[in-house]
């Protein structure tokens, strides 16, 4: 029961990004609005309601590793449509950045519980905390720390 609203969050940009390829261009401003009010933020809420019903700070770096994971097909076609698009795509950059935005920070709600967990529980470095914190909101960046965390802490 706790996993389904991680297991939501991990398929809707995957739905979302069939309403932009398939849709109507109106469709998407609606669907947009209503993952982001039903999805993401319930869910990054919910990243910081998971340690007090016994979450621990691996399961948490855990799922924020797969969801960071999941979310790479997505954003490889989303930086391909750009591509295409070419010169035309300038006007929709700052919805783009929302949009890819909208899509890392409820998975980086749970690396920053996670993180905050590891680090209450001594299990980091307060030098590892803060560059991982701070990876956690940056592209790519993101990708790697969360594979890092997960690592590190599976081992200790």
């Amino acid at each position: 029961m706790k996993k389904i609203p991680v297991i939501i969050l991990m398929i809707t940009p995957y739905i979302f990004l069939g309403i932009i390829l398939y849709a109507d261009v109106g469709y998407i401003p609606p669907a947009w609005g209503f993952a982001c009010l039903f999805v993401f933020l319930p869910n990054m809420i919910y990243a910081f309601i998971l340690p007090k019903k016994g979450y621990t700070a691996r399961q948490l770096l855990f799922w924020n590793m797969l969801l960071k994971v999941c979310n790479i097909p997505v954003y490889c076609v989303i930086f391909s449509l750009g591509l295409l698009m070419g010169v035309f795509i300038i006007p929709l950059f700052v919805f783009l950045v929302l949009f890819d935005y909208s899509f890392l920070l409820p998975s980086t709600m749970f690396g920053v519980s996670g993180l905050l967990l590891a680090y209450r529980d001594n299990k980091i470095s307060p030098a590892v905390f803060a560059v991982n914190i701070i990876m956690q909101f940056m592209f790519c960046l993101d990708v790697c720390s969360s594979i890092y965390l997960y690592a590190s802490l599976r081992k200790s």
